[in-house]
């Protein structure tokens, strides 16, 4: 099969949001502003579906012959999302340096221009082991564009608005919109890939949230292989799941744009009026990608994240050590709620944010003071397979990193403080 030429298919994508600067009204909230951005970047991905499809088909015809399915990147939190995750692929590995390609492996890899040198460092290996190598991220810069594209066989670009009102916010860094950008194109891509495959008469493995209950024993019976030995899947068409998951989280992010701006502007004046009377904010930020938000380029660095030690369960010792009276706990989870982690909080005088998606069981411990709710479904994953278990390709890394960019960027207004 012959690559994908990516210099013929790099498009200048019009702004969905037309004129983005003149759209905006100086009463509109910050994180409506960013929403909207995120919203116009999925909604403009839609019109690359064929794109997408021709890179799902080029990668299924080296799976099905045997190939292995990597993904890469200079940040680990690209990688993080797509390994090992409830709605993703179960074949897919993390590329490591010293991981030895073939001709029929592929190698996803995904960059957000923070370190184009790095990046283009990380791809050139992988042209030079004969990988087909699929990329996505945004335009590389211009003095290095032709030899950093010359890598890839195919590219998938995050061409999301950019609009200085909410860029501004992140010291003019775009990170914090093409990063969740790419991670919307992972995985329409993905959902192409596995839409491909089933057209060779192939049903991929694919993982089910771990809080699902028999899901850990459900992902362990197909673990051992890449694809289902015996499936009822049919063939789909072409179009069909990367379609209906570029709707489907388009339509969670409208979801929050339309009933939750309220209250992550709540939630960010009362995380400016604790840093203004110099208390803290103690962030805990569950993995696989949210984590590695605190930091990332263009983060104003508002808070103080606590160690992750395992999935979504805060350090208690650390928080007690940490928390002092008037002092915030911002906890942005998957669905339960730390009652022990709350109670602790109420013992020192914090305060308590909670952004968790919830179950339809009433939560246990003390009631936060402030709520976001992200409103992703329960087990995470967005887009139905005909005749197949479980639903796949996840939302809950794009809402929960949304979220965190929305509250720290409406409370910055481009200041940065202190967390020593």
């Amino acid at each position: 099969m012959n690559p994908i030429n990516p210099e013929a298919q790099r498009t200048q994508r019009k702004d969905p949001m037309g004129a983005s600067e003149n759209r905006e009204r100086s009463d509109e909230p910050f994180s409506a502003r960013y929403l909207d951005a995120l919203i116009a970047g999925v909604e403009g991905a839609r019109g690359d579906l064929p794109k997408i499809t021709r890179a799902g088909e080029a990668v299924a015809e080296r799976l099905v012959a045997g190939g292995d399915l990597f993904i890469a990147s200079v940040r680990p939190d690209f990688v993080s999302e797509g390994i090992v995750r409830s709605g993703g692929l179960m074949m897919l590995k993390a590329y490591k340096p010293d991981t030895v390609l073939s001709q029929r492996d592929t190698v996803v890899a995904g960059w957000s221009n923070t370190t184009p040198d790095q990046d283009l460092a990380l791809l050139r290996p992988l042209r030079e082991q004969g990988a087909f190598v699929a990329g996505i991220g945004p335009a590389p810069p211009e003095g290095i564009a032709g030899a950093f594209l010359a890598q890839v066989d195919v590219f998938l670009e995050s061409a999301s608005p950019l609009p200085a009102a909410v860029t501004g916010r992140f010291g003019g860094e775009a990170y914090p919109l093409v990063s969740l950008q790419n991670l919307a194109l992972l995985w329409a891509f993905t959902g192409e890939m596995v839409a491909a495959l089933t057209r060779r008469g192939y049903m991929p493995a694919m993982y089910q949230s771990v809080l699902v209950p028999g899901a850990r024993e459900r992902n362990a019976r197909h673990r051992q292989h890449p694809f289902h030995e015996a499936h009822e899947v049919p063939p789909l068409p072409a179009g069909q799941l990367g379609r209906a998951y570029l709707e489907g989280i388009g339509g969670h992010l409208r979801a929050l744009r339309e009933g939750e701006v309220p209250a992550i502007e709540r939630v960010a004046r009362a995380c400016a009026e604790v840093r203004a009377r110099g208390n803290q904010i103690h962030a805990f930020l569950i993995p696989h990608f949210p984590v590695y938000q605190a930091g990332a380029p263009g983060d104003p660095k508002v808070m103080r994240c606590l160690e992750v030690l395992s999935g979504e369960t805060p350090p208690v010792a650390e928080l007690e050590e940490r928390m002092r009276p008037g002092d915030l706990f911002f906890f942005l989870g998957y669905y339960r709620r730390p009652a022990t982690v709350y109670e602790a909080v109420r013992r020192t005088g914090g305060l308590i944010v909670e952004v968790i998606a919830g179950t339809d069981t009433e939560p246990d411990g003390p009631t936060p003071d402030y709520v976001i709710r992200p409103r992703w479904p329960y087990g995470d994953s967005l887009t139905p397979v005909p005749n197949y278990d479980v639903r796949i390709l996840p939302s809950s890394g794009i809402i929960q990193a949304a979220l965190y960019w929305a509250v720290v960027g409406a409370m910055s207004k481009g200041v940065s403080f202190s967390v020593g």
